[in-house]
C-alpha cells in the first residue's frame, strides 16, 4: 500500500554538535562556554569564529549548545577547551540540556 500522505512517515532529526553513538549513549563535541562544578555548557566549534564566545553570546546567536549535568564534580575543564561529553539522555529545550556521564578534554 502507498503512503499518499506525509502523515504516514515517520520524521526524525537530529541536531547538535558532532554526535556519535556509543552503547545506548550519544557523544558530543563542543567549545566550554561556561563551567560551574556540576553543569558544562557546550556550543557547535564555528570554522569563522576565532575567539571563545560567551554564554550570551551563544545563545544570542542561536548556536547549537547544550548545557549537560553531571552528578560528579566536574574538574580540570576550562572556558575554551574542545572537550567531548557522553551522555544517556537529552531533553528538547533551547538550548538543549542533558544528563552527562562522562567528559573528555580534547583541545585545550
Amino acid at each position: 500500500m502507498p503512503f499518499d500522505s506525509y502523515g504516514d512517515w515517520g520524521i526524525v532529526a537530529i541536531f547538535g554538535c558532532e554526535e556519535e553513538s556509543k552503547e545506548n549513549e550519544m557523544v558530543m563535541e563542543g567549545i566550554v562556554a561556561k563551567v560551574d562544578a556540576h553543569v558544562i555548557f557546550i556550543y557547535e566549534e564555528l570554522e569563522e569564529e576565532t575567539r571563545v564566545l560567551s554564554e550570551e553570546e551563544v545563545i544570542s546567536k542561536s548556536i547549537q549548545a547544550s548545557y549537560f549535568g553531571f552528578d560528579e564534580e566536574i574538574s580540570g575543564i576550562e572556558i575554551g577547551d574542545k572537550v567531548k561529553v557522553w551522555y544517556d539522555s537529552m531533553d528538547t529545550s533551547l538550548p538543549w540540556s542533558g544528563n552527562g556521564t562522562k567528559i573528555e578534554v580534547i583541545d585545550k
